[in-house]
């Protein structure tokens, strides 16, 4: 039987295509980066001029830069552009099912905000996704804290030190590799990915969006 295909723009290591996979789609992968230990079809070029034509689910996670605390406490937003607005025109024009996921206070509009206790992750890792299907949001899980979530680590910047952004301390590879439920990637290519879990709830959501609408 013939998988459903999606395409993921700005796939950077892929995170995101590895939760579609998981989920039961074909990915191919867009990136303006070689991405080399991207773990399906990749395509070496820019995201917003990437061909749609053939797929079934579109998935974007725009570059974040200008949205980061980091960019605002230095007042570097500027110096990175919009890359959300132009995407979400691309994607709307196309008339398919699509997920743009991107920080918070990006210019995404948010139908679904994940974080990591949702599904059991020791890193908080909050994200926000714009979808044009319902996405209904998992059950909480518990709450993030030294007694409640032991070992929890932040994923960003480079391993090693305390944080608490995210979690309680930002640990080291090993840690990261089991927070995020990432085994392929290096340190900087895990701080600018999403966890797969993430990628595999919306991938199902839109598996069954799109069963109805072939109804």
């Amino acid at each position: 039987m013939t998988r459903p295909r999606a395409i993921d723009l700005c796939c950077c290591a892929g995170g995101a295509s590895m939760g579609l996979h998981r989920a039961g789609f074909d990915v191919v992968g867009v990136d303006i980066r070689p991405q080399p230990r991207y773990p399906f079809t990749f395509i070496l070029g820019d995201a917003q001029e990437a061909d749609l034509a053939g797929f079934d689910f579109a998935w974007a996670s725009p570059p974040c830069q200008r949205w980061t605390p980091h960019a605002q406490q230095h007042g570097t937003c500027d110096d990175h552009p919009d890359l959300v607005t132009p995407m979400r025109d691309k994607l709307r024009a196309w008339g398919g099912a699509y997920c743009i996921e991107n920080v918070p206070r990006s210019p995404v509009r948010p139908t679904l905000i994940l974080t990591g206790d949702l599904f059991g992750l020791n890193t908080y890792r909050k994200r926000h996704f714009e979808t044009n299907f319902l996405v209904l949001a998992p059950k909480p899980g518990k709450a993030f804290g030294p007694k409640t979530r032991p070992g929890s680590v932040t994923v960003a910047g480079s391993s090693g030190g305390r944080s608490m952004r995210d979690g309680w301390q930002n640990g080291d590879k090993a840690a990261w590799q089991a927070a995020m439920g990432i085994d392929w990637m290096t340190n900087a290519e895990m701080a600018e990915a999403i966890p797969p879990a993430y990628g595999e709830f919306i991938g199902r959501a839109a598996l069954a969006y799109l069963g109805r609408a072939a109804a």
